[in-house]
């Protein structure tokens, strides 16, 4: 199912998504999709465990902390089944314009870094001189 079809397909609740949770109807939600994927069970290379624990409920947040490849994105449109009315739970980021320079940090906090990588020199100094001094007497 393509995207233009997802938007005209079929609208599911989170409790109709809850009714499949078993490796017989294996159905999750990723980025306000809803996807059946029983027949990924066996060939998830993380196993078809993983997926078992996610599944009936909102995954985004799941999916998105693994990192998942591109390839796998599109392996997943592969078994679209519909849009979840609660919408997207995370919504992905947008990309700055290149136009918008990033934020620089203030000098302030560069003076306090500066501060923080300097001072365990600065105490070993002290100490060494203080050991200079007692040892010489």
């Amino acid at each position: 199912m393509t995207e233009a079809e997802a938007t005209n397909c079929k609208v599911y609740s989170l409790e109709e998504v809850s009714k499949h949770t078993s490796n017989k109807s294996c159905w999750i939600i990723v980025h306000g999709k809803v996807y059946d994927v029983t027949d990924f069970l066996e060939e998830h290379p993380g196993g078809y465990d993983i997926i078992i624990q996610v599944t009936g409920r909102d995954a985004t947040q799941d999916f998105e902390e693994i990192g998942h490849s591109k390839p796998a994105y599109k392996l997943l449109e592969k078994h679209l089944i519909g849009t979840y009315e609660g919408g997207d739970s995370v919504p992905v980021p947008k990309a700055l314009p290149k136009s918008v320079a990033p934020a620089t940090r203030p000098t302030k906090d560069l003076a306090s870094r500066t501060f923080q990588v300097l001072l365990p020199f600065l105490l070993l100094a002290i100490a060494l001189g203080l050991h200079l001094i007692m040892s010489g007497k």
